[in-house]
């Protein structure tokens, strides 16, 4: 429903694609229901699948008054919830500002800034908790939510977040801490955006001042969370603060002051954690983790996946659109050999495009239909008999790459052997790590190539949230104009279902036949990986991180 950050796979190179401004029909959320299901006010987690890892680190035993340094991949862009799209932005937004429902740890969704009722299916009524203020003092009302929503609405202002909005036909304040929202038709999405980026609550006031500065450097912000905005110096990284004075009790801060500075080294990045420069990290792919997991002065925890690796198939006008082809290439990789080599261990063999640190809800449905679905395992007869019955023998594939991306450029070799292996003639297509953002945003860079590969994540911890960027007509990401009526009905009926396991029920089932059709080819599901100085702990070991008030549990380990 909002745009989906595209991470390519690559640390020590940042290349990132965002695919922007998705319609409403083009992701999902978790959604803790009233209309049938669990009511808005449970916070209860669900519990657990037996194959998901830790979610968070060992809790916090007190506070750190030590100022902390975190490493995010690159300097933040902005601070303005409406542009924030990617990893750092994401990560120290949520440090500050609070959306109007909060992701937990564990990918469910609990009351936030308020909680959310739906009286009908076109209906939905945002009640805000009493007494809360932002870091001046002004207190929280209902004007505040109707301004941000509307922000976030506006296309004028060229936010990622417009296309969220697409049901919505009105958002009006019907009391001091009370809004309504009137949709045109049925959307049980629309609300878990309402726990990311498009729901994030800003000063109505402070952004009016601030005017076309408000988010940057120079203007700043304005919001309610733990931690209120310190610093902010280009080059020296965000800074942080501890808000005394935060209004959710059961959340208090325990550090005192926190950087975030960018590390796009992997050299210098793991000097910095030996040295004692830096405190804290989430990775994506680290070439340096088994030296890292080896140092006495950090810990090192891997929890469930937020992130799909994935080949994504851009186009079925070529060898790939026979599918028969794309299932003896996915057949014929070896991931494991990609998982030891890229990923240091820290990922697995999937069963699906998403994964199990996407099921923040009904997590006994995804779960059942996971393990009903074959482990990915390398097959090179069974490969070498599809290609085979295609009559594919010798035809060509071209895979888009960058020689300048090592993690990335391993995996796609690794791909290219397996085609090659099996009969397929497999080309790569290498472009500058620059240039490689083209493959999302250019058509014209993707007529050259049958598909290129990628690190993609919704925002939200449900499998549909991925899913249907991919496979809806609209999809931010249906590069290659796929269409499937069956999955596109189960996606409108999950789309339209305010009962969880009923909603996860159709997910699964356009899951199932998304596998079968291998729309974009898994390749690993990889961990969610921490590194934390020992001094600390308490910091999640799942997506949390980016969409979630994270910081606030980080603590002295005692």
């Amino acid at each position: 429903m909002r745009k989906l950050t595209v991470v390519v796979l690559a640390v020590t190179v940042a290349v990132v694609a965002a695919a922007c401004g998705k319609s409403a029909d083009e992701a999902a959320a978790p959604v803790t229901d009233t209309a049938g299901g669990a009511t808005a006010t449970e916070t209860t987690a669900p519990p657990a699948p037996t194959n998901q890892r830790e979610v968070t680190s060992p809790a916090a035993v007190g506070d750190f008054t030590e100022p902390i340094v975190w490493g995010v991949y690159r300097e933040t862009n902005s601070l303005d919830p409406i542009f924030a799209f990617d990893y750092p932005e994401n990560t120290v937004l949520f440090t500050m500002c609070e959306a109007v429902l909060r992701q937990q740890p564990d990918g469910s969704i609990a009351p936030g800034l308020g909680d959310v009722a739906s009286p009908d299916p076109t209906t939905f009524v945002i009640t805000l908790k009493e007494g809360i203020t932002f870091w001046d003092g002004t207190p929280l009302t209902a004007d505040d939510v109707v301004f941000s929503l509307e922000r976030a609405r506006n296309p004028e202002l060229g936010g990622f977040y417009g296309q969220v909005f697409t049901r919505v036909e009105s958002i009006t304040a019907t009391g001091p801490l009370e809004v309504t929202v009137k949709l045109t038709q049925p959307d049980f999405w629309f609300r878990g955006e309402l726990s990311g980026p498009p729901g994030v609550v800003v000063n109505k006031a402070f952004v009016e001042a601030a005017g076309d500065k408000f988010g940057t450097v120079d203007g700043g912000t304005m919001c309610t969370g733990p931690f209120k905005l310190d610093s902010w110096q280009t080059g020296e990284g965000v800074t942080v603060a501890k808000n005394d004075t935060y209004w959710d009790t059961t959340l208090t801060p325990k550090l005192s002051k926190v950087t975030f500075k960018g590390f796009p080294d992997d050299a210098a990045l793991t000097s910095a954690f030996l040295t004692g420069e830096l405190d804290g990290y989430y990775p994506l792919q680290l070439t340096t983790l088994d030296q890292l997991k080896a140092a006495p002065e950090v810990k090192v925890h891997q929890g469930p996946a937020g992130v799909s690796d994935a080949l994504v198939v851009s186009s079925l006008e070529g060898t790939l659109g026979d599918v028969r082809v794309r299932r003896a290439l996915s057949l014929a990789i070896d991931r494991q050999g990609i998982i030891d080599q890229v990923y240091k261990g820290s990922a697995q063999i999937p069963h699906a495009l998403s994964n199990p640190g996407t099921w923040g809800y009904a997590p006994e449905v995804f779960a059942a239909a996971w393990d009903a679905l074959p482990a990915m395992d390398q097959d090179l007869e069974a490969a070498k008999a599809l290609i085979a019955e295609a009559g594919a023998e010798g035809k060509t594939i071209t895979l888009g790459t960058s020689s300048e991306i090592p993690a990335l450029n391993t995996e796609a070799q690794s791909v290219q052997s397996a085609a090659n292996s099996i009969g397929l003639k497999a080309e790569l297509e290498s472009v500058s790590a620059a240039n490689y953002i083209n493959f999302f945003i250019d058509p014209e860079a993707r007529k050259t190539v049958d598909g290129f590969f990628t690190g993609n994540y919704g925002d939200y911890a449900d499998p549909a949230a991925l899913l249907s960027t991919i496979v809806l007509k609209e999809g931010s990401q249906n590069f290659s104009g796929y269409e499937n009526a069956e999955i596109l009905a189960a996606m409108e009926a999950a789309r339209a279902e305010p009962d969880d396991a009923a909603r996860a029920a159709h997910v699964v089932e356009a899951q199932r036949l998304i596998t079968e059709d291998l729309v974009w080819i898994p390749v690993t599901v990889p961990d969610t990986v921490l590194i934390m100085n020992a001094k600390i702990t308490g910091a999640p070991v799942s997506f949390q991180y980016m969409f979630g008030p994270w910081l606030a549990s980080v603590g002295a380990s005692g």
